[in-house]
């Protein structure tokens, strides 16, 4: 994981640790987990991208 997406889901536990309210504990919650979302959908796609440089059947004409 990159050290950016680590800060700042660092930042977000803070947040929501901090927090008193239930709405907003939510809603950072919810930020929390697309975070994660993107970043593991950004490896896969990182991983098909390789996988597709690397295979010549996949290359086209």
């Amino acid at each position: 994981m990159e050290e950016d997406i680590q800060w700042s889901l660092d930042q977000l536990d803070q947040l929501i640790k901090d927090s008193h309210d239930y709405k907003q504990k939510a809603l950072l919650m919810g930020v929390k987990d697309l975070l994660l979302e993107q970043e593991k959908r950004t490896e896969q796609i990182q991983g098909q991208l390789d996988g597709t440089l690397w295979s010549p059947n996949d290359w086209g004409s």
